[in-house]
């Protein structure tokens, strides 16, 4: 059962994950905002005809629409973003790919939270949340934003939700893993290509969720009922998505050992110390979110945190972290049903 937090430990757990996220932002920009500018310029420059963007700037063509007019400099920033990635074989696959294994359980929990009674605060807003993370990159947003204000918008785990916010969390989880398929097997001269890149870059993810305005889970109440419904289908959900992540990582796993064998200092080599602008934002971003996560948990209890971290190396981040929540939404459930027998007796 994890721990009921206290003004002092909420505090440290914020302002930690807070700085970290500072960090990250700090850190991301020194290393991509230089490689990012003139990109930037190209993107923005109005007096060049979206058919004509490749022949005059030397970048590859995007798809403006996706960017439902806002965010269309942004899914012309992604898509450059990406083909390097692409082109940077198999670096950019590895970096890219340890996101979305640790990113997948993220929006199950992520959509639970915003539901639960009593909650309140940013977290309520997981749309505002991802449209953040794409402008900002998610390795700044969650732990500089998301957990602070986690930390503090009286959600509890185990609070029962509606089985649609629920399945809602499963589904929008799955999308970024296949258009990273798409992005890095399809031809990058292709329609699909472009189109998987735009929708990866741009708004259209992080707005999926927002039929849920129109979910009522904040009225449920924490009958012994509800409560197992809930808790019962959260539990399968993160089987699912734990799976699915598993599989991710055993295939960026095989990836790695195909190209580097056991010589780990080559890796970090193409990761890192010799790596190309996207891709060392993206090994910021794998690892910053991984502490990220790990925070989350081990603001509930330090042990399951341990518990993630050391199970990670053989089942992965994603399958890890997806673990060790379900165990804990399993235990603040059967909490929540024991302190509501109380008060009915």
């Amino acid at each position: 059962m994890s721990k009921p937090p206290t003004d002092y430990r909420r505090i440290g757990y914020a302002v930690l994950s807070f700085t970290i996220g500072v960090w990250a932002f700090v850190k991301v920009n020194s290393i991509s905002g230089p490689a990012f500018e003139p990109i930037l310029a190209a993107c923005g420059n109005s007096d060049i005809a979206i058919e004509n963007f490749a022949k005059e700037t030397g970048y590859h063509s995007y798809v403006p629409e996706l960017g439902l007019g806002a965010f269309k400099i942004l899914v012309c920033l992604i898509t450059q973003f990406l083909l390097e990635l692409r082109e940077t074989h198999p670096a950019g696959l590895i970096v890219w790919g340890g996101v979305i294994v640790v990113a997948l359980p993220l929006n199950l929990m992520m959509t639970a939270t915003a539901g639960r009674k009593g909650a309140s605060g940013p977290v309520i807003y997981p749309t505002v949340i991802g449209l953040l993370c794409q402008l900002l990159g998610i390795s700044v947003i969650f732990p500089m934003i998301y957990n602070p204000s986690y930390y503090y918008s009286g959600s509890r785990l185990g609070v029962p939700v509606t089985n649609v916010r629920i399945l809602f969390g499963v589904l929008l989880s799955l999308p970024a893993s296949m258009l990273t398929y798409f992005v890095f097997a399809a031809p990058t001269g292709g329609r699909i290509w472009e189109v998987s890149a735009g929708i990866l870059g741009g708004p259209i993810l992080a707005m999926m969720g927002l039929p849920l305005w129109l979910d009522r889970s904040s009225t449920l109440e924490a009958t012994r009922e509800n409560v197992t419904r809930s808790n019962d289908l959260i539990q399968k959900s993160y089987n699912i998505l734990g799976a699915v992540s598993f599989i991710f990582y055993a295939c960026l796993m095989a990836v790695v050992y195909q190209t580097y064998g056991f010589a780990f200092n080559e890796v970090w080599r193409d990761i890192w110390t010799e790596a190309g602008p996207s891709v060392a934002f993206m090994t910021i971003d794998t690892g910053v979110l991984f502490v990220g996560v790990l925070l989350f948990i081990a603001y509930h209890s330090e042990w399951k945190a341990m518990e993630a971290l050391l199970m990670t190396p053989l089942l992965g981040p994603g399958a890890a972290c997806s673990m060790v929540l379900k165990e804990l939404e399993n235990e603040s459930s059967l909490a929540l049903m024991l302190s509501e027998g109380k008060k009915v007796a």
